[in-house]
């Protein structure tokens, strides 16, 4: 029986020695300069009691002394404060607390600080009271709508088929009336990459007539880019039209195209212009986004002629979708912790 309450006094007075002893924290001097405020951080348990000491090296006041949760609220404040002697606090809620020093004085303070804990209980002697600073990442994004390419692939677009013409001869048109010179007006396609037209000249009207169900400007360059993939076929795959008589063929803006029919000085553009032609493929890589015209002139004075134009462009067409384009925003936090 007697061993028995000496077990009982040892684990009492063991007990008793955790919960009183204080365990220093900290123990440390450190300089404040001129209107400053100076932080320090540490851990503490649940019920941890602590006791607070602090002078100034001169005995100079500080304006404002606290003792805050981090990310909490204020837990003790003391004001134009000298010192502080055994102040005694109770931790209520494991965690962190900040032990803030401000200085409002002009001159520089030289501070001694101790913290010491009281532990509730022998299992919280170990308490880790160091707290450590770790970087937290957080990504939002911001969502834009963009437009962009889905495929593309060339196409040839009609412009004009076998158009014919029928273009008197100088002298004709003047002693019997009809033009010596005829226009065709066309508009290119949106994206045109290049075009073509093709020409045939018959006096004969009957020759005209047959060649022109021989002649698909449009399916011939269709098939070509179908074999090719691409447009790097050369004008001479095109087959040859048919054509007997001569005539000129200018390329003309609008403003020369007056000219032209009036029988004045014109400007031409060389890349679309063949003269004393009896039948062409002709390939222009330009594209014009006004109204042009192919000027078609019978060189011969005394035979009028019969003339078979198409046009066709090559265009390239877009299919165009829609998606979202996600931009990251990242942030960085610095963020405290304890290890416990």
């Amino acid at each position: 029986m007697k061993q028995f309450y000496l077990l009982l006094l040892l684990v009492f007075s063991t007990q008793s020695q955790a919960e009183t002893n204080p365990i220093n924290v900290v123990d440390l001097n450190f300089r404040m300069s001129a209107m400053s405020i100076h932080q320090l951080a540490y851990g503490f348990a649940k019920g941890d009691k602590i006791i607070l000491n602090y002078t100034e090296e001169r005995g100079k006041k500080l304006k404002n002394f606290e003792v805050l949760e981090y990310n909490g609220s204020n837990i003790y404040s003391d004001f134009n404060v000298v010192s502080i002697n055994n102040k005694e606090l109770t931790i209520k809620k494991t965690g962190i607390y900040i032990f803030k020093f401000e200085s409002t004085s002009l001159a520089r303070r030289i501070c001694k600080f101790k913290i010491d804990r009281i532990p509730v209980s022998e299992d919280l002697v170990s308490f880790n009271t160091t707290v450590k600073e770790r970087t937290l990442t957080d990504t939002t994004y911001t969502v834009r709508q963009e437009r962009y390419i889905k495929s593309e692939s060339y196409k040839v677009r009609e412009i004009t088929k076998n158009q014919q013409f029928y273009v008197n001869s100088g002298s004709n048109a003047f002693f019997k009336g009809g033009k010596s010179r005829v226009v065709l007006p066309f508009n290119l396609p949106t994206n045109t990459v290049k075009w073509y037209y093709s020409v045939s000249s018959f006096r004969d009207k009957t020759k005209i007539e047959s060649t022109s169900s021989q002649i698909n400007l449009v399916a011939d360059l269709s098939q070509l880019i179908d074999e090719t993939g691409a447009l790097g076929f050369a004008i001479e795959q095109l087959g040859n039209p048919p054509g007997a008589d001569y005539c000129d063929v200018y390329l003309l803006d609008h403003a020369n195209n007056s000219l032209f029919l009036n029988k004045e000085a014109f400007m031409h553009f060389p890349v679309g212009t063949r003269e004393n032609i009896i039948a062409a493929n002709v390939e222009v890589g330009n594209s014009w986004s006004e109204q042009m015209y192919l000027g078609i002139k019978n060189p011969d004075s005394t035979h009028g002629i019969n003339v078979l134009v198409s046009i066709a462009a090559i265009v390239l067409e877009q299919e165009i979708g829609e998606r979202e384009i996600k931009t990251p925003h990242v942030t960085y936090t610095k963020e405290l912790y304890l290890e416990n």
